[in-house]
């Protein structure tokens, strides 16, 4: 393992290990919206970025870190917002949700951070933090779309058996 999975490991576990206590303590509610939150922020700056990079003439990676920083700190406003609306809670569950939410959280935060890394890196170093056990899986979801795959093989085998 190289710097960058230690990095993105303490970036997870973190993120993680926060918003546990933070559900735990009060309510899953608020980490399911900031988790909601910073999946919508992820993929607003990875769609706004290389437009406005372009018109503003500044790295594009840049850009995708301003505005992730910027829709993070905007997500986060609306969560505690919803939150304060709707006190969700699932009750004796709170931590087991807390915890979850915390990763999809820490995993969008990670992904964002290895955009990032991987974007402003060239060539070689590029590719071994592409390549690397922890930073690749969460930079290109490797098992989660070999899952996604063999999923849907299946149920398309149950639907058409000439498929199988």
């Amino acid at each position: 393992m190289n710097w960058h999975d230690w990095v993105t490991l303490v970036i997870m576990v973190t993120v993680i290990v926060v918003q546990t206590i933070r559900g735990s303590k009060a309510a899953a509610g608020l980490p399911m919206f900031e988790a909601a939150g910073g999946v919508v922020a992820a993929a607003a700056a990875t769609a706004f970025s290389p437009g406005l990079a372009g018109m503003i003439h500044v790295s594009e990676y840049t850009v995708t870190f301003v505005l992730f920083i910027a829709f993070l700190a905007v997500a986060f406003l609306v969560a505690h917002w919803l939150f304060a609306m709707t006190g969700l809670s699932f009750q004796s569950l709170d931590g087991v949700f807390s915890l979850f939410f915390g990763l999809v959280l820490a995993w969008a935060v990670a992904h964002m951070f290895l955009r990032i890394m991987i974007g402003s890196a060239e060539g070689e170093s590029a590719q071994a933090i592409a390549n690397s056990p922890v930073a690749g899986e969460v930079f290109r979801f490797r098992n989660w779309n070999a899952l996604l795959r063999l999923l849907f093989k299946a149920k398309a085998s149950d639907i058409d058996p000439d498929l199988g």
